[in-house]
């Protein structure tokens, strides 16, 4: 990647940040797990697993 289109996307993420803040979330990460085998001398293969919960607030509807 260039760097312009770095700066293009860093700059793409701010404004993004800024006219859609980040809203109130929790993100936990549980379990990673790594596995790994060596096919040949020039070829690995990887698996990455990634477990994760997020807990979003609920909104309740009082106008009801």
């Amino acid at each position: 990647m260039s760097w312009f289109q770095k700066a293009c996307r860093n700059l793409g993420l701010t404004v993004h940040n800024v006219v859609k803040p980040v809203q109130d979330h929790q993100k936990t990460t549980v379990r990673k797990t790594v596995e790994e085998k060596q096919l040949d001398t020039t070829t690995t293969l990887r698996r990455t697993t990634i477990e994760e919960i997020e807990i979003t607030p609920r909104k309740d509807d009082s106008t009801n």
